[in-house]
Parts: C-alpha cells; sequence; structure tokens
C-alpha cells in the first residue's frame, strides 16, 4: 500500500489499480470464481507466512523509456499479472481453476482507459499463457499468465 507521506510514481499506481481490478473478480460480481477474495500480491510482504494455496501476483517485468525531456519522461512497462494454483492442494481441479481464472483475468482487464491512474496513458493486454512450472523440491503448480503492455508519462 501506499505511504501517506510519499507521492508514489506513475508505475506503482499502475501495478495498485491492476490490483483492485483483480480483487474485482467475485462469483458475485458475474466472474467464474472468487479469485479476487483470495490473495492478491503486489509485494512479497503480501503473502502470508507458510501459505501455500492459490494467489495472484501484479508485478512489472520491464520499463523502458521512450523519449523524455525537461519536466517529463514517457515509458513503455510490460505487466505481468499471475495466478498460480498449487497441485495436490485443496482444489480438486487445479488446471480447470486456472482456465476459469485466465478468461476473469481477461474480462477484468477490459476497462475504459479513462479510469486509468494519471499518468498511465495506455494499457493493452498483450498475451495469455497457461503452464506448468516446479520447483526443486517437487511443488508443482498450474499458472494462468496475463501480459499487458502499459505507457507512462512521468511529470518532473
Amino acid at each position: 500500500m501506499s505511504s501517506p507521506d510519499i507521492d508514489d510514481p506513475v508505475s506503482w499506481k499502475l501495478v495498485e489499480f491492476l490490483a483492485g481490478r483483480v480483487r474485482l473478480i467475485t462469483k458475485a460480481a458475474g466472474y467464474r470464481t472468487d479469485i479476487g477474495l483470495g490473495v492478491v500480491m503486489t509485494d512479497d510482504s503480501d503473502v502470508p507466512e507458510d501459505y501455500e494455496g492459490p494467489a495472484t501476483i501484479v508485478e512489472m517485468d520491464r520499463i523502458s523509456g521512450t523519449s523524455s525531456g525537461r519536466a517529463q519522461a514517457s515509458s513503455d512497462v510490460g505487466v505481468v499479472i499471475e495466478f498460480s494454483v498449487p497441485r495436490g492442494g485443496e482444489h480438486e481441479n487445479p488446471r480447470r481453476l486456472v482456465h476459469c481464472a485466465r478468461a476473469d483475468l481477461r474480462k477484468a482487464l477490459v476497462f475504459d482507459t479513462r479510469d486509468l491512474p494519471k499518468g498511465v496513458t495506455s494499457f493493452e493486454v498483450t498475451e495469455a499463457n497457461l503452464t506448468t512450472v516446479g520447483d526443486d523440491n517437487g511443488h508443482s503448480s498450474v499458472v494462468a499468465q496475463i501480459t499487458a503492455r502499459a505507457g507512462l508519462t512521468e511529470l518532473f
């Protein structure tokens, strides 16, 4: 969350805006899943200790400058929204849940661009992937990953 004494950069405002969009995903709101009621992370501190359930993370993977001047700079950023369900957990069919979550994320990311935080000039979903990932300890998860691109303008 934002600190009251720090004006967050537009990149962080976009991350928080997108996390807010994920939190809208509930069955009561007409979606297939309730992933918005679960763990939605924007920072490592958002993860409860020893948590092993489904979770969504919103993060930026790339920020590249496109132009700058004395009073402002424009950037193109890559955004990743990832929903992960551990295999062997409480969910009987994690692959189906991930398919539903991908569709819900895609739906939640359709919005009027006028709702974007000030300084975000564009937003476009570029890709969606479904995959299985594992670690060295033999744990695996099924993952839905949405990638997007956004334009930012920061004023100095």
